[in-house]
């Protein structure tokens, strides 16, 4: 499969007069403000499921970019194409960090062991792919709610079944952000709380989520990770962490 990021040259600092349309006009990552690079004031990251796992697609329609490595085949080795691509896409933007879900990087399988295995495949590959070039991981995340068995949430979820789950995917995910040189480590619950008051405990939900987080900040420590744990808010109408 032809690359599809490999024939741009990396995108550099112009000046605001270049009319260079992969150029920097503004943003000269070097310069020197309040004592510090700028890159050093704004750690830009590039966002692995919107740049390389989205499709386009939206309650209007279906999808609407391309990907290659969203085709038929092997789910492993699409993985890796997928991969391949993010890191020159990194190179092209010349930005310090990437960040990522779990189910962005590698494909689920049919068990929970399944998935881990395939997660650990490509963590194994993502290691190897950042020897060779100079893009960080500023984070790591579990998507806990694509999924049909996150519909009830998943540090909320009635099931403890998948509490479980969510509890195995964070924790595997968070050795792989530590592993991978993560500087902080993102819970996002898109799922979490109730969708009408006729169906939630507000108590007891809450009780649930603040046992999770629990858990993972214990595990933060149990593990030496020395990164930041971020919790994402967000303005919908259910309950969310991220």
């Amino acid at each position: 499969m032809d690359s599809v990021f490999d024939q741009f040259a990396t995108v550099k600092y112009e000046g605001s007069m270049s009319d260079n349309p992969l150029a920097y006009r503004w943003y000269q990552a070097d310069r020197m403000v309040l004592g510090k690079p700028l890159k050093d004031h704004l750690r830009f990251a590039v966002a692995y499921w919107h740049s390389l796992a989205m499709t386009g697609s939206d309650p209007f329609g279906g999808p609407t970019l391309s990907r290659p490595w969203n085709g038929a085949g092997d789910p492993i080795q699409l993985a890796k194409i997928k991969a391949d691509e993010a890191f020159e896409l990194f190179r092209v933007l010349d930005l310090p960090f990437f960040c990522w879900h779990d189910a962005d990087i590698a494909p689920g399988g049919n068990s929970l062991a399944e998935t881990l295995a395939n997660f650990h495949v490509m963590v194994d590959y993502l290691e190897l792919k950042m020897s060779s070039y100079s893009t960080r991981l500023l984070w790591g995340t579990a998507n806990l709610f694509s999924h049909p068995r996150f519909m009830a949430g998943a540090s909320t979820n009635p099931d403890p079944d998948v509490f479980a789950w969510s509890a195995a995917i964070v924790k595997n995910c968070m050795d792989a952000t530590m592993r991978l040189g993560g500087s902080n480590y993102v819970l996002w619950g898109g799922r979490e709380g109730y969708e009408t008051l006729l169906n939630t405990d507000m108590k007891q939900e809450l009780e649930q989520m603040g046992r999770f987080l629990t858990l993972v900040v214990d595990y933060k420590h149990k593990i030496g990770f020395e990164g930041q744990i971020l919790i994402e808010p967000t303005g919908e109408l259910h309950l969310e962490f991220c």
